[in-house]
């Protein structure tokens, strides 16, 4: 190898290094600048009972969602309580670990955290308050789904924007409670309880910066 050529590669490891170094910077200078906007987001989600917010910059925004971590503690209850109705929505895989289908999770984890509406919201009213008539509104409805970025974004399509995490957290709310209706309507407040306490949910929160790549 050739003078030339070994200089030429010692120039390339001292490059691979310094931008080695400058990752590690600036990984540890983001990370810190993360753990300040879901400071500062936690805050306001705790002051404002919200499970989800936007902080807006100039170039995107920083997502901050509150999650949950599930877990399935008793099978047997739970299948005590519903039968069929719930074993066809768990798999129970050899390890000893449940697969539940989404939308039954998710009104077990509402169920759980007592998450849905109880003061007679309705869809219809939390969009007549952002000012949508009656035919946008029958046509919105079909698209919610409780999930706050998929709602934005169908609330933006009809020209909704600005901060709406307030509604958002409404829309959500009643979503739940109509899976709450789904899966366990008819079911007395002593097997209500059987259920609740056959899960265990974790609040987890998730962040993320968005913006255009």
């Amino acid at each position: 190898m050739t003078n030339e050529r070994l200089a030429s590669l010692a120039e390339l490891v001292d490059q691979g290094i310094d931008l080695e170094k400058q990752i590690k910077e600036d990984t540890k200078r983001l990370d810190a600048i993360k753990a300040e906007l879901q400071a500062a987001a936690v805050e306001v989600m705790d002051n404002r009972n919200l499970k989800w917010l936007q902080i807006f910059g100039s170039n995107g925004h920083f997502n901050v969602a509150q999650k949950e971590k599930f877990d399935l503690d008793d099978y047997t209850a739970l299948i005590e309580v519903m039968g069929e109705k719930a074993k066809a929505k768990i798999v129970r895989k050899e390890e000893i670990k449940y697969a539940v289908e989404a939308r039954f999770k998710e009104a077990l984890i509402a169920l759980f955290k007592n998450d849905f509406a109880t003061d007679g919201q309705t869809l219809d009213g939390v969009l007549q308050g952002l000012g949508l008539d009656a035919a946008t509104i029958k046509s919105v409805k079909k698209k919610l789904k409780g999930d706050y970025l998929k709602d934005k974004r169908v609330l933006e399509s009809v020209g909704i924007t600005g901060e709406c995490e307030e509604e958002l957290d409404a829309i959500r709310q009643i979503k739940n409670t109509e899976l709450i209706d789904r899966f366990f309507s008819g079911l007395t407040a002593e097997q209500l309880e059987r259920i609740r306490k056959s899960v265990f949910v974790e609040d987890q929160v998730g962040v993320g910066l968005e913006y255009e790549k």
